[in-house]
């Protein structure tokens, strides 16, 4: 059978889209498109509506229950009160928030329902895909740094907004390690602007930086240089959470996460918080996206407040 493959325009996302690929090759289906999806500004309101290309696989993103195949791992993933409680985990749909990433969701739930065995490269894909989604990184300096082939590829998907690339690395992760495909012409030289950005980015982080009580606000709209979503626990680690305001596309979108290296982490959940304005994540991290900046100030107002308070 042919499928359409929805995925969240992110490492996890991809990796998971790599997966479904791979998975499929083994019962002869093919996909024959690739949708990168993300949570732009109203789209909980159109998502029930969303027009998709049927029949469509969706990994990564929130539930739709006219998915052929569904996979995710976000605790806010339900839009709908009434999907929620008809939802039931079957061979084809699988919500599993335990796990560190979609990805390893994904080859977890399809071992155990259709035998499938990933390859030395899935595993291996599965394996960054749990460190970059969970932010499972050794240190700070680590996440910024980001030498490794698995985070070299995680930091070009994140710095470059040039969407056509993600189908051709999805069909090639499936073949090729991912050291050989950070190597690649386009990749390299993209890489290699980012690593250039990166030394002025952190002459120029303090410029966009500002300490509110135990939350470091970062205002990525003020400056054209990449800037690492570590870096502000590698400057300042006493911090407790990161609260960014950057550019999606047309949307502003605001990025909340929690120190992972701060002992002690209490039990407030990200991506509950910013469900209530619309958007979602995990327990550790989320966001949330509006149309203009001062509707984005706003909320980020409200949310420093409430995790000085309660965070």
């Amino acid at each position: 059978m042919d499928y359409h493959l929805y995925f969240h325009n992110d490492f996890d996302g991809i990796a998971s889209g790599a997966v479904m690929l791979d998975f499929l090759k083994g019962r002869g289906d093919k996909i024959i498109s690739f949708k990168p999806v993300n949570y732009f500004a109203e789209l909980r309101k159109k998502w029930p509506g969303f027009k998709f290309r049927e029949p469509f696989m969706l990994v990564d993103f929130m539930y739709h229950p006219k998915a052929a195949f569904w996979f995710d791992h976000h605790s806010s993933t339900f839009i709908n009160k009434s999907w929620q409680e008809d939802f039931v985990n079957d061979k084809a749909h699988y919500f599993a928030p335990r796990f560190k990433s979609c990805c390893s969701a994904i080859i977890s739930h399809l071992g155990k329902q259709f035998g499938y065995r990933p390859t030395r490269l899935i595993k291996e894909l599965v394996k960054w895909a749990d460190v970059v989604d969970s932010a499972s990184y050794k240190s700070a300096r680590q996440a910024v740094e980001l030498k490794e082939p698995g985070l070299r590829l995680a930091l070009f998907l994140e710095g470059c907004s040039d969407a056509s690339y993600r189908k051709e690395i999805i069909k090639r992760l499936i073949s090729e390690p991912i050291s050989k495909i950070v190597k690649s012409p386009f990749i390299a030289r993209e890489l290699k602007k980012l690593d250039n950005e990166a030394g002025k980015a952190r002459e120029f982080f303090k410029n966009v930086s500002v300490l509110k009580g135990n939350i470091m606000l970062v205002d990525t709209t003020k400056t054209k240089f990449f800037i690492s979503r570590y870096m502000e626990y590698f400057l300042h680690p006493q911090i407790g959470y990161s609260v960014r305001v950057e550019r999606a596309g047309g949307d502003y979108h605001l990025s909340v996460g929690k120190n992972p290296w701060r002992k002690n982490r209490n039990a407030l959940n990200v991506g509950k918080l910013l469900s209530k304005y619309g958007g979602g994540g995990h327990e550790g991290v989320g966001g949330v996206d509006r149309k203009s900046k001062s509707e984005i100030l706003k909320i980020t107002g409200e949310i420093i407040e409430y995790l000085n308070k309660y965070g």
